[in-house]
């Protein structure tokens, strides 16, 4: 039985996700016209089948990801327990797939990690070793989508006018984001500097804000540095596999858009369309609206305005949001319902 909160977040996630894509298909400037119902014709379904396929492929990769970190603390923990519960790759997917309804339902898909956590609980993982598992997967997320978002904010000012308020936004926060990759480089290599130049900072600045935050973000630093130390002093060959497959990972997940402009016979703009990827992934980590709902698509509508043909971008950007947020739904939803039925 579907708790009440989860129904209302899945009834207004995929509320506001429909009647943004009714909206930029009818009302939109890139709304449907006979030159789109004629480009429809000639989709390739082969791509399209190919695109799903990638997509969810990418989470098979992400599963080998898991797989390995949690063998890795496994090793360690062999010791001290009096038996091991080593994870297959299949109940690896089957977890991930199983995050991403949660994921789908709440704002910045901040409900997958806590899933992830509780499902790895139940494979027999205690709390602080699924909790290590799933930060450290955060951890390597987080400095290959720094770095790439970093360049890709920067990369694709090339296709905007640059005279625009768009484009010095864009300077400015991809400024932010290389800059924050040298404290990221810098506090990997001397986290305890790194914690001096944190507390100056809170020293000089005086909002007030800010100081009801301070302890919760310490905290966060110190979880972010104890598990960087952990997999740095014991396992340099694992997070370095771990960090390539985490770079496949997000390089299939990216490429899912050019293969469906390969489908509508269009230029795929391979380089430019990661980049806006990478772009759209900072968007919609604010917390806004449930999975997102309604900000991917307009996002996703204002970045390829300048890559695709404005006759099939309202379309493209429903079929795009249909072979990767609704496929996580079904997928995730009916993962989740299979999972529960083996526990019951």
């Amino acid at each position: 039985m579907i708790e009440r909160r989860t129904l209302l977040l899945l009834t207004a996630s995929l509320g506001i996700s429909t009647l943004t894509l009714l909206f930029i298909l009818f009302f939109s400037p890139y709304k449907i016209t006979w030159e789109t119902i004629d480009t429809l014709k000639k989709i390739n379904p082969c791509y399209l089948l190919l695109a799903i396929v990638t997509h969810l492929g990418a989470f098979v990769i992400w599963g080998f990801r898991l797989k390995l970190m949690s063998d890795f603390i496994e090793r360690k923990e062999a010791g001290l327990r009096e038996k091991t519960n080593k994870l297959t790759l299949l109940n690896a997917v089957k977890i991930i797939l199983a995050s991403l309804f949660a994921a789908c339902i709440t704002p910045s898909q901040f409900g997958g990690e806590p899933a992830r956590i509780y499902l790895l609980k139940k494979k027999g993982f205690p709390v602080g070793d699924a909790t290590a598992i799933v930060l450290g997967e955060r951890v390597l997320d987080f400095i290959v989508i720094i770095i790439g978002a970093a360049i890709s904010f920067m990369l694709f000012r090339a296709v905007l006018p640059q005279h625009s308020t768009i484009y010095a936004i864009f300077t400015v926060i991809g400024a932010c984001l290389i800059a924050g990759v040298v404290i990221l480089a810098y506090s990997l290599a001397k986290p305890e500097k790194a914690k001096k130049i944190v507390d100056f900072l809170f020293t000089k600045i005086k909002l007030k804000r800010l100081q009801n935050l301070e302890d919760k973000f310490y905290h966060e630093l110190e979880t972010f540095f104890s598990a960087i130390k952990r997999f740095q002093s014991e396992g340099k060959s694992m997070l370095g596999l771990a960090l390539i497959f985490t770079i496949a990972f997000w390089t299939f997940a990216f490429i899912v858009p050019s293969i469906l402009l390969l489908g509508f016979g269009t230029d795929p703009v391979w380089i430019y369309s990661i980049a806006a990827q990478f772009v759209l992934l900072i968007i919609v980590a604010i917390p806004i609206t449930p999975g997102s709902s309604g900000v991917a698509e307009v996002s996703i509508t204002y970045l390829y305005h300048t890559l695709v043909d404005a006759s099939i971008l309202g379309v493209f950007a429903v079929v795009w949001r249909l072979s990767t947020y609704y496929v996580n739904l079904i997928v995730g939803g009916i993962t989740s319902v299979k999972i529960l039925s083996e526990r019951s």
